[in-house]
């Protein structure tokens, strides 16, 4: 066992002994219980998806709400956000919610709000969290998430602290191994690392080595904030679909996180935010490569703000995906 290896084992024991304490981050379920969450290791959870008849598992993802601002305009745009996210969970009924980054605007000082963890607590639907750069600043990470109490969101122990990186095993009841793989990012550091850095993509490896090693070949989808650069290269080759209406700001991403992907034939796609005038997705060397749609009225931009609907059929291991509004 590396180095590496070793202080993340080390690490996972550690937190797994305190986790106790915080019950809600080990077993979570939705109002009509189809979505079981459990915690099995500090960077590990088990979804067991139990539907009352056969369908597809519903994710909705979500991006870039920048919630929190104090003044009298940002909590109007707020609130009109959340009664648009209200209405898109009632109308398409996810079984679960990833938010892929700059939930809140906690870079932005110390009086800014955090209500609107306790909107999502309420939503009904157990829901998951990827750090961008703006939710990282006034308030520390394991602060930001003692909030949330209906959101699973782990970490491993790097060479330098928590690194806050995590894996989804969706499964069915009764299955020994995952049938769908999520596995989740923070590429929100300050400049000069707004990116998958190092060590999570070295977590990364070491889980595609373990999961040989046990036989779990189950496809996989990366679930991060700020896009690769691979986004730009589709682009450059005009072979995308949807929008493209700003510069994609893959920011310090040199296209290494792209290639450890690719090193495991199990990456089907990676879902991105951050840009918000951006929502297409194409196919780029195998890998699907997909934009959220911007979902809060207090970022920049004047898309319609909406969602990302992601629909996994569980037993035939495929997936697809649609756009989705409040009011269509």
């Amino acid at each position: 066992m590396q180095r590496r290896e070793f202080l993340q084992a080390a690490g996972a024991a550690t937190v797994a002994a305190t986790l106790g304490k915080q019950a809600h981050a080990n077993e979570l379920a939705g109002d009509s219980a189809t979505l079981h969450a459990r915690r099995v290791e500090t960077d590990r959870f088990v979804l067991e998806f139990s539907p009352p008849e056969p369908r597809p598992l519903r994710i909705l993802q979500l991006t870039d709400t920048h919630f929190g601002n104090p003044d009298s305009k940002s909590q109007a745009k707020d609130q009109r956000s959340f009664d648009e996210i209200k209405q898109l969970v009632e109308r398409q009924q996810p079984d679960f919610v990833i938010h892929t980054g700059d939930f809140i605007n906690n870079d932005k000082g110390p009086r800014i709000s955090f209500d609107a963890v306790d909107v999502f607590d309420d939503l009904g639907v157990p829901w998951t969290h990827v750090l961008g750069n703006h939710d990282i600043g006034a308030r520390s990470v394991p602060e930001f998430r003692k909030l949330m109490k209906h959101a699973v969101s782990g970490e491993f122990r790097g060479d330098d602290g928590d690194q806050y990186a995590y894996r989804l095993d969706v499964q069915r009841p009764g299955q020994a191994a995952p049938d769908f793989t999520l596995f989740c990012f923070n590429s929100g550091y300050a400049e000069p690392g707004r990116k998958v850095n190092r060590q999570q993509l070295d977590w990364f490896a070491h889980h595609m080595r373990r999961d040989r090693e046990r036989q779990d070949n189950s496809p996989i989808m990366a679930m991060i904030h700020i896009p690769v650069l691979e986004f730009e290269k589709l682009r450059a080759a005009d072979k995308y679909d949807g929008i493209y209406g700003e510069r994609v700001c893959f920011d310090n991403d040199t296209g290494d996180t792209f290639a450890e992907f690719k090193h495991s034939p199990r990456v089907r796609a990676i879902f991105s935010g951050h840009d918000h005038d951006n929502d297409y997705r194409g196919v780029w060397d195998g890998v699907e490569l997909v934009y959220g749609r911007v979902s809060g009225w207090s970022g920049y931009g004047d898309l319609p703000r909406g969602g990302r609907l992601i629909e996994i059929d569980l037993p035939a291991q495929s997936y697809q995906h649609r756009l989705v509004f409040p009011n269509a």
